[in-house]
């Protein structure tokens, strides 16, 4: 700005926005590109509890969640909770009961109780309780997700690098898959990635770059994706 130079980007405030967790949620799913059930643009501590109850009471066969805070990167910001243990889910995953108000309810005080001692925080010399990481969440902002029904060993981690000219045009730089050196923390990268078929790479470039455009946004572009065997969807389906 100084120099009265162009920068190659877009407008910093769409950007700033936009590359938050929450802000890559709603350009995914304008791009039409499938996201793992969840909540996304949670500020407040209230609003989380009560969104990963009603995820959890409406998707009883997941068996992990996982919080993400908006501005983190590396997997720095994550956080993960197992309900596959907790007493309540597993008695209403064996009476298969409907879902009330009164139930729900019920599961929403557990969970506030549960999630500050058995939440698993992916980098404690970062937030070392609970209370500093949700403190973080919500100041920030964060999404919460379902963890795919699968092996960990079955969930794979390629990114796609790419450039949007100042006419739209997607030029494809590399792609990579991520490897972690500790849970959900990224470790280093192989190139290139081998999870995803490059004509399904290709394609969600694509539909990202597009939406991203119309939205006055150029310049370089690295998206990260969860690919995972589902029996219920084709091989490597983008998660």
């Amino acid at each position: 700005m100084q120099l009265s130079i162009p920068i190659l980007t877009g407008e910093p405030n769409k950007t700033k926005t936009l590359s938050t967790k929450s802000g890559a949620k709603r350009i995914f799913q304008m791009a039409d590109i499938p996201v793992p059930v969840g909540s996304h643009d949670i500020y407040d501590e209230k609003k989380f509890y009560e969104e990963l109850t009603k995820l959890v009471a409406q998707n009883l066969y997941f068996n992990s969640w996982i919080f993400k805070i908006d501005d983190e990167f590396g997997g720095r910001g994550h956080a993960s909770l197992q309900v596959d243990q907790i007493k309540t889910v597993i008695e209403l995953r064996k009476r298969k009961v409907d879902m009330t108000e009164a139930i729900i309810k019920k599961l929403e005080e557990v969970i506030v109780k549960v999630v500050p001692k058995k939440a698993k925080i992916a980098m404690p010399s970062l937030y070392p309780s609970w209370q500093d990481y949700i403190t973080r969440f919500c100041k920030v902002g964060g999404v919460i997700e379902a963890v795919p029904l699968c092996a960990p060993s079955q969930i794979k981690f390629p990114s796609i690098s790419f450039f949007i000219e100042p006419n739209g045009a997607t030029k494809i730089i590399g792609t990579f898959d991520r490897i972690e050196a500790n849970q959900y923390v990224n470790g280093g990268c192989f190139f290139p990635q081998k999870s995803l078929p490059i004509y399904d790479m290709d394609k969600i470039a694509e539909s990202v770059s597009e939406v991203l455009y119309d939205k006055g946004l150029i310049g370089h572009v690295t998206i990260d994706l969860i690919s995972f065997e589902n029996p219920s969807a084709k091989p490597n389906d983008p998660f």
